[in-house]
């Protein structure tokens, strides 16, 4: 059996970084969580910070790639939105619940690598754009320009993707706020 070593190297870095803190966490210690020597970690990621853009970037491409295969599976353009939404937000609360230490990796994220973040924000406002055009093409939503309403759905929706909220909410209170947010967008949005 083949071993992906950059995928073990993310899960414990990911890991470690959400017990430990970016701050705190040593790459010779996830090295250890690896059981695997620093200079074998080194070959991998050239540095501390260039890892965790890596478990960042891959925790929000995962996160997108269930998001639109939940979305997928549903025939209807407002069951599929909705359930991108509501997938995500689950995915996002499972992480950021139970993250003992989120800030100073977010911190660091955002000051140094706000590239990344707007790249994925791009990929989730053209995903919804994807579901309002599929809603235009059944008749179901009435949109003239959907990339400005993709636009606009993501920031209403950005209360259900902030690691702020996520820690400190509910998942029945977020999912129930969604649920009427999306009837409210629905209301807005249908022919």
């Amino acid at each position: 059996m083949v071993i992906d070593s950059q995928a073990v190297i993310l899960v414990a870095a990911a890991r470690r970084f959400a017990d430990y803190g970016y701050c705190k966490t040593t790459m010779a210690e996830i090295a250890d969580d690896c059981d695997m020597s620093v200079g074998n970690l080194y070959q991998h990621f050239r540095s501390k910070e260039a890892l965790a853009v890596a478990c960042m970037s891959h925790q929000m491409a995962a996160k997108l790639a269930t998001g639109l295969d939940a979305a997928r599976k549903e025939r209807d353009a407002l069951a599929a939105l909705q359930c991108f939404l509501l997938v995500r937000l689950r995915i996002g609360h499972d992480h950021f619940a139970n993250t003992r230490h989120l800030f100073d990796m977010m911190a660091m994220i955002n000051a140094r690598h706000r590239d990344l973040l707007l790249r994925h924000e791009a990929q989730v406002i053209e995903a919804i754009a994807g579901m309002l055009e599929q809603g235009v093409a059944q008749g179901q939503f009435a949109c003239d320009d959907t990339r400005q309403t993709a636009y606009d759905i993501h920031q209403a929706t950005l209360r259900y993707n902030s690691p702020v909220n996520l820690k400190y909410n509910e998942l029945s209170l977020l999912e129930a706020d969604l649920q009427r947010l999306v009837t409210l967008l629905y209301r807005g949005l249908r022919c």
